[in-house]
């Protein structure tokens, strides 16, 4: 909506649009802020930054798409989240059936078994090996 009539545009919305909420500024002091916030040894999971400072963790992906500084510290704070999680699964300070389901849905992951061969044709494998043109796995 535009300025009332004889009325100079509102900050932040010069070019019309709603007012800009956050400035480039306060965005990247909370990019500074949520570096120091990793350091911290009780932080561990990184949407809680957002929530201790008052907004929707959504918000952090938002910036990161506006804010290059933001957007560097977002995508560290994602490694920063998958180390974490590693370490102190290792070090079996963390659930292991937990760290494996976050690791699973945030990073992921997966645990399972790959077959290779034809699905169509199961039996080439067996043909090749017969025919010779597969390498021998056994000796003998």
């Amino acid at each position: 909506m535009p300025a009332p009539k004889n009325h100079k545009p509102y900050s932040g919305c010069e070019k019309g649009g709603r007012p800009i909420k956050y400035t480039v500024e306060f965005i990247e002091t909370e990019a500074d802020a949520f570096e120091s916030w990793m350091k911290r040894k009780d932080s561990l999971w990184y949407k809680d930054f957002a929530l201790e400072r008052g907004y929707l963790p959504d918000q952090l992906s938002e910036w990161a798409k506006t804010n290059e500084k933001f957007s560097r510290v977002y995508r560290k704070s994602q490694e920063w989240q998958q180390s974490k999680l590693v370490k102190g699964g290792l070090l079996n300070q963390f659930n292991a059936g937990f760290t494996k389901f976050v690791m699973g849905n945030t990073c992921g992951w997966s645990d399972k078994q790959q077959i290779g061969g034809d699905a169509a044709n199961p039996l080439s494998f067996l043909l090749q090996r017969v025919d010779g043109s597969s390498k021998d796995l056994v000796d003998g």
